[in-house]
């Protein structure tokens, strides 16, 4: 599974939701996390706060619905691989909801930007 979730609460009390990326994200992968993230999923509306691992691929069918999902609330992203970062830019260059996501070297950085941000 390529996805995994917590919810949890940003030292500021907001409520977002952790989300773990490992892997090669398919078709069927990219609708489970739309599914969670659009109007009346269980995330739609959550500050997001993604930990992308070195080697996650997105494959050309999902890149699609994840542009298509876009951003509901502010999304952090941390990831140490460059290759990843470059496709997660490439991706989010092509998002209708600019302003709503950012890449983070460090969790701590990707929280405090979480923390600041408004629904």
């Amino acid at each position: 599974m390529p996805f995994r979730y917590e919810e949890r609460v940003s030292p500021k009390g907001r409520p977002y939701v952790r989300l773990h990326v490992s892997g090669e994200l398919s078709l069927a992968d990219a609708h489970e996390y739309a599914g969670h993230f659009r109007a009346g999923g269980r995330y739609h509306g959550m500050h997001t706060l993604s930990f992308v691992e070195k080697g996650t691929e997105y494959g050309p069918e999902a890149r699609k619905i994840f542009l298509e999902v876009g951003q509901s609330a502010p999304h952090a992203t941390v990831t140490s691989s460059a290759l990843v970062r470059a496709a997660i830019n490439l991706m989010s260059r092509f998002s209708p909801k600019t302003g709503r996501y950012r890449m983070f070297a460090t969790e701590p950085e990707a929280l405090a930007w979480l923390d600041d941000k408004e629904a």
